[in-house]
Formats: C-alpha cells, sequence, structure tokens
C-alpha cells in the first residue's frame, strides 16, 4: 500500500484483484519486441495504467498469439479452421468492424511496483479499476477474463494520468511506449479510482 499511497497522494484506495503483467515476447528466437531486452530489467512502477487493448487469443506475454502466426502475416498456423474463424470474428470487433460490438470502456493501474527482466518476463501484481470521464473509462468492476488484455496507457500520478511515454532512456517508458508491456485479469478487480480532469 505505501507504493500506492505514494502515486496517489493519500491513501484511501486499496488493491483488490491481481494481474499478470507481462513484457511482450516476439515469436522469433523468442527474443523481447524490437530487443527491449537490451535495456535491461524494467522496473513498472505502482500507477502504472494499462488500458483494454483488445481480445487474447494466448498468454500475457503473446495476447495476439504471434507464436503461431502464419509467416504471411494473415492469420495462424496448427489451430482448427473453427478457431481461426472465431478469432478473425473478435478481431473484427476489436478493430471496430462489426456494429453489434461494444468495446469495454475498461481501463486498470498497477498498486505496486514490479520488476521484469529476461529472467522473469512476468509477475503478479495488484490492480485498481481506473474511471475518467476524460478517457471515457466506466467499469468499476474488471472481471477476471483470459480472453482480455490490457496494455500500458500512461502512468497515474495524482488522481490524474499523464499518457507520455516520450524517454527513450528511461526502459519502462521505451518499453511501454513500444506496445510491450501487457496485462490480463487473473483475479477479478472490484476497488475502483476516479481520475480527476485536468485543469
Amino acid at each position: 500500500m505505501t507504493g500506492l499511497c505514494l502515486v496517489l497522494g493519500t491513501c484511501p484506495v486499496r488493491a483488490a484483484g491481481l494481474i499478470e503483467l507481462c513484457l511482450a515476447r516476439h515469436p522469433v528466437e523468442n527474443s523481447f519486441v524490437q530487443n527491449a531486452a537490451a535495456h535491461g530489467p524494467i522496473h513498472v512502477p505502482a500507477g502504472t495504467a494499462l488500458n483494454y487493448a483488445g481480445h487474447a487469443f494466448g498468454p500475457a506475454s503473446d495476447p495476439l498469439d504471434r507464436a503461431h502466426a502464419a509467416p504471411d502475416g494473415d492469420g495462424w498456423r496448427n489451430i482448427t479452421p473453427a478457431e481461426e474463424t472465431r478469432r478473425r470474428d473478435l478481431q473484427m470487433e476489436d478493430i471496430g468492424g462489426d456494429s453489434r460490438y461494444h468495446r469495454p470502456q475498461a481501463a486498470l493501474m498497477t498498486t505496486a511496483a514490479v520488476t521484469l527482466s529476461p529472467t522473469r518476463p512476468c509477475a503478479q501484481v495488484g490492480a485498481t479499476a481506473l474511471l475518467s470521464d476524460d478517457w471515457t473509462w466506466t467499469m468499476d468492476t474488471i472481471p477476471a477474463r483470459s480472453d482480455m488484455y490490457f496494455q500500458a496507457y500512461g502512468t497515474v500520478r495524482g488522481d490524474q494520468l499523464d499518457p507520455t511515454f516520450n524517454n527513450d532512456a528511461d526502459p519502462f517508458q521505451w518499453t511501454a511506449a513500444h506496445g510491450a508491456l501487457n496485462a490480463i485479469v487473473t483475479q477479478t478487480v472490484d476497488q475502483s479510482l476516479t481520475l480527476r480532469s485536468p485543469d
């Protein structure tokens, strides 16, 4: 709780829920996306905000199942035709190609700091849901679902979101800016924090 208190400036929010937070893996030689590992260990601070990114077809380290991607970038290898159809339909939902689908307006933030590295690419960490009129996040309870993944979106400071990752010299910011920090909810997140609009 101390780390969260430092981020938020107060201590009324408690973590309720867990996520598996992972550095993304590139399918080629199991290396980190775009050589993120060359930056060394990644210190992910408490208050890291993650936005709903889409349907997951694999673990948090490879939510789009790039490990089974077809060489030409169209579809996946070694899955059934029915699974291929299911995934394509879900992809259409994610890109807005199905007008009947309403994308979850969900985001969450980490409640503790964690260090990820090539030898420890994933970790379980506490999480709290984020609510915001500005960012249209309305889900105060985020269920544990292995088919939804979240991606780093910003950092909560006080009760405001800073969505900038513009310091390439910082391994965390570089990794987040390159879309290489993902999470899947493993224990329902049922506590929330409402973010304040910028002045």
